[in-house]
């Protein structure tokens, strides 16, 4: 005979089915995930990978033209008569006119009777910097005074100038 539908008796399951399930199901996405993986260029999916060509691109883009600019002779400002001119070019020309102008020349008068530390603004008068006060050790902590007794409870505390009562 059969059993009642609704036993209590307990039925014994293998688990083994639903393992081998899980496991072909992860199979399967693993091979799926594989599959996509070498179906195309990975760059092409990898928006950093774009992203650092892009920037690369710039780059050689503006070193291209610093070269360019700091490398060549050109009109800066043609309506001004402004010229642009290379870069060795120009730090020999200004060597040139430096060493032209003989010994460097200080931009305003020098007072040779002004102390070395003092404030000196380009196109004022040298004002000395005040000497600082000689250093004096602070005095020793006065002994520390006795603290009162605090009232008890219901006395009023005595007022400033008055002895306590005992």
């Amino acid at each position: 005979m059969n059993p009642a539908p609704h036993s209590t008796a307990a039925r014994e399951k293998s688990i083994w089915p639903m393992f081998a399930g899980a496991f072909v199901l992860f199979a399967l996405f693993a091979v799926f995930v594989q599959w996509m993986l070498s179906s195309g260029d990975p760059a092409s999916y990898d928006e950093e990978a774009i992203r650092a060509k892009e920037r690369y691109d710039i780059l050689a883009k503006i070193r291209e033209e610093n070269n360019t600019l700091t490398g060549s002779y050109g009109w800066a400002d043609q309506a001004k008569g402004t010229v642009r001119v290379p870069l060795d070019r120009a730090m020999e020309l200004a060597v040139a006119r430096l060493s032209a102008q003989g010994a460097p020349r200080p931009a305003y008068p020098v007072d040779p009777n002004v102390p070395l530390g003092s404030t000196v603004k380009p196109g004022g008068f040298a004002a000395a910097q005040p000497t600082p006060p000689p250093f004096v050790a602070p005095a020793a902590p006065s002994p520390a005074v006795e603290a009162e007794p605090a009232p008890a409870e219901g006395q009023e505390p005595p007022a400033p100038g008055e002895t306590p009562a005992p």
